[in-house]
């Protein structure tokens, strides 16, 4: 797609799958709740939230990477894919507290977008316009974006900043990668068996 502040950022082709689908559903639940609105109002506000969530996730991962250059840690790229976006850093961080910064600034991007959303969104007077609702959802979005980054598993943020935590008090990298490794694939696990009793129950 180009360069921002000098990093690539590359889209894979399961982006356009999951901005299709996304949008097919957005603007399938437009019809049940704002059948008022006209067959091209709600597919473009579909599109343009989409859109907004793909642009939050990316600032998302833009933040990772700015702070992984400012550590002094290269920055091959961004790509947005299908499951949300990745910085592929050039190396791992060599110490604790910059693994935990680089990880950590994430989420906080993402739950700060969501509290501008929300000002915005409260600012508007909390109606039911196209705009005021595309600021709810993505306070929403974000917000859940950044809570489950959160969440203490490796790889997803909150795993990184486990792993710093226990590398930091012991010293032993290797020792806090099994740990936050391990408690990923409990956390995978945790999802699927949830998802199979949703499934079994409807």
């Amino acid at each position: 797609m180009g360069r921002v502040l000098g990093i690539p950022i590359e889209v894979n082709i399961s982006w356009l799958l999951a901005f299709l689908l996304l949008t097919y559903l957005l603007a399938g639940q437009f019809d049940d709740t704002r059948s008022h609105w006209p067959l091209a109002q709600r597919w473009g506000v579909a599109i343009i939230t989409v859109l907004l969530v793909f642009l939050s996730v990316l600032a998302h991962e833009l933040s990772h990477s700015v702070m992984a250059l400012c550590r002094g840690i290269p920055v091959r790229g961004i790509t947005l894919f299908i499951f949300g976006g990745v910085s592929r850093l050039e190396q791992e961080p060599l110490r604790p507290l910059t693994e935990f910064v680089v990880a950590l600034v994430g989420p906080l991007i993402s739950i700060v977008l969501a509290a501008m959303f929300a000002v915005a969104w409260y600012l508007l007077g909390r109606g039911d316009s196209p705009l005021e609702i595309v600021l709810l959802l993505l306070v929403w979005t974000n917000f859940g974006l950044g809570m489950f980054n959160l969440v203490p598993g490796y790889p997803l943020d909150g795993g990184r900043l486990l792993r710093a935590l226990i590398w930091g008090f012991t010293g032993n990298h290797h020792k806090a990668t099994q740990i936050a490794t391990g408690m990923g694939q409990v956390f995978g696990i945790s999802m699927v068996l949830g998802g199979v009793l949703m499934a079994v129950r409807t």
